[in-house]
């Protein structure tokens, strides 16, 4: 839940903040198996080179939300430079 909207992390960057380095394989699996993904946006956790990884809701539907929290993001942030 500490994971900022329209950004995203690596399953070994969240394993490091919960204080176990090395269980990133566990985070990514505990993260896939997230049954309340509308109130933990565990869709913003990646792989370390980048790919999406593993979502409970496929794939098409993790690619979907990042693209639209970057949308979202980007719209606002075109609003802001409007109103300057």
């Amino acid at each position: 839940m500490k994971i900022p909207f329209g950004t995203t992390i690596h399953y070994k960057e969240l394993a490091t903040r919960v204080g176990i380095d090395k269980a990133y394989r566990a985070v990514a699996r505990a993260n896939g198996a997230n049954q309340i993904s509308i109130l933990i946006p565990c869709h913003r956790v990646i792989n370390l080179n980048g790919d999406l990884g593993g979502y409970g809701g496929g794939i098409q539907r993790k690619a979907w939300l990042l693209k639209l929290e970057k949308r979202a993001l980007e719209k606002n942030h075109l609003l802001e430079r409007q109103t300057e």
